[in-house]
């Protein structure tokens, strides 16, 4: 009897374990494990058929009870686990999506940056009037949203058509925009970024004067190997410099373009704007100082010398006769004149000599650090000069010859106007003794 409590109960017991963690095929194998018993005990053990049927349909009914029982006490696990799943699921989609964006934003404000950076220097390219300057902001500029292995400025004073060598070359890396950069020290500094211009940068000028426009080579294909960008820089279609862009790879075309573009104009508007203000201080015909330019340079100078010590010496120089040369020639040939005279006056002084137009045929010259004796000695220079030259004007070969009053600073001549008025005396004091001559002031 004990026996078959026992076994009744193992058995019960197996069935519950099979529901509870027991896989769905297992379970499955267990009942057709006790209809397949059931038969074979059937057939081959001589027991009474109708208790043992009984037991078989009880083994059943525990069977599907155990199946039900497990279903309605696990059925709250397997929703939690299914709503966790499910919160699990979305959670993670949430997460790849906070993710998503949150490289979106870090796109968004690097892209930002970026344009607060180039809006910062367009503004700063706007503010300056130094064409360097506004080349080195450029080139800080463009580390920040390019990337590149150098930029080069190349500038023409001479016409282009007659030679298309540079007059200044620059050329800039990417080495220079770390985190010491300094515009200032590096603009004090700015001709050590002089460079030479290689065959390879003569090919890249030369197309961009036959092309007129810019010149891109992207793939190293056109000229060689190197990679390059060209753009002219003109006014009135007539290059005056040159920008060239090496090996460079923008991660944002557009903005490179913007760039380049602004920069273009700046140097445009700097260019135009050194030409009003050549214009508004030297003389149309000539290419001289204008008188008011000359005076204001005088007092400056002036000032310097009466700090520091120094001499400071004037020049009047006047053509003789050159009313009546002009009414025998015309205007025109007299104009020629008047500019050859002034060359002839400037190739005849230093570099950091002022010389300017004072009057119709009147010339200033400023010698700065220059004593009497030594004034005296240069007006000598420039009438002899002028003597010996012969002007070429349309058709005549003509010479003029000048008179020249000679003054210098000091403590009578102390004053801008002291020192040209002494300078005008002397000036009709050779005039008095003949013309084609120099004097020096000889006081009251």
């Amino acid at each position: 009897m004990w026996k078959y409590l026992i076994f009744n109960g193992v058995w019960f017991l197996v069935l519950l374990m099979a529901h509870l963690y027991g896989r769905r095929t297992w379970r499955i194998f267990l009942l057709l494990s006790i209809f397949a018993v059931g038969f074979f005990a059937a057939k081959m053990i001589p027991i009474d058929p109708i208790a043992w049927s009984f037991y078989l349909i009880f083994s059943c009914l525990v069977f599907w009870g155990d199946f039900r029982f497990t279903r309605w006490s696990l059925a709250p696990l397997e929703t939690l686990e299914k709503e966790t799943e499910a919160l699990s699921s979305r959670f993670s989609e949430n997460g790849a999506l906070l993710a998503r964006k949150a490289d979106i934003i870090d796109s968004i404000n690097l892209r930002a940056n970026e344009i607060a950076h180039l809006y910062d220097k367009i503004n700063e390219m706007s503010r300056s009037v130094d064409d360097l300057e506004i080349f080195l902001i450029f080139g800080e500029a463009l580390a920040k949203v390019s990337f590149f292995r150098s930029i080069k400025l190349a500038f023409f004073k001479s016409d282009p058509a007659i030679s298309k060598n540079p007059s200044e070359f620059y050329e800039l890396e990417p080495s220079y925009f770390n985190d010491s950069f300094d515009r200032r020290v590096l603009l004090k500094a700015i001709q050590e970024t002089k460079a030479v211009v290689f065959p390879f940068d003569e090919k890249v000028l030369s197309s961009v004067f036959d092309a007129r426009q810019a010149v891109c080579d992207l793939e190293g294909t056109a000229l060689g190997s190197q990679r390059f960008l060209a753009h002219p820089i003109m006014i009135h279609q007539k290059i005056f410099a040159v920008l060239v862009l090496m090996d460079v790879s923008a991660r944002d075309r557009r903005m490179l373009s913007i760039l380049t573009e602004r920069f273009i104009s700046e140097m445009q508007r700097v260019n135009l704007y050194k030409k009003i203000e050549t214009l508004a201080i030297t003389d149309g015909l000539t290419g001289m100082y204008v008188r008011r330019h000359l005076l204001e340079r005088f007092e400056a100078e002036l000032e310097r010398s009466k700090k520091y010590g120094l001499r400071l010496s004037f020049l009047m120089i006047d053509i003789d006769h050159f009313k009546n040369f002009n009414d025998q020639y015309g205007h025109l040939v007299g104009d020629v004149v008047l500019r050859q005279v002034a060359e002839t006056i400037r190739n005849s002084v230093r570099e950091l000599d002022l010389v300017g137009r004072v009057g119709g045929e009147e010339f200033g010259v400023l010698l700065i650090e220059t004593e009497e004796s030594g004034a005296f000695f240069v007006a000598e220079r420039i009438r002899y000069a002028v003597q010996e030259k012969i002007f070429k004007a349309y058709n005549e070969s003509l010479r003029v010859a000048i008179s020249v009053g000679c003054a210098a600073y000091s403590d009578k001549l102390d004053q801008a106007s002291l020192i040209v008025d002494a300078a005008d005396s002397a000036l009709y004091q050779a005039k008095r003794q003949g013309r084609n001559k120099a004097c020096l002031y000889a006081g009251e």
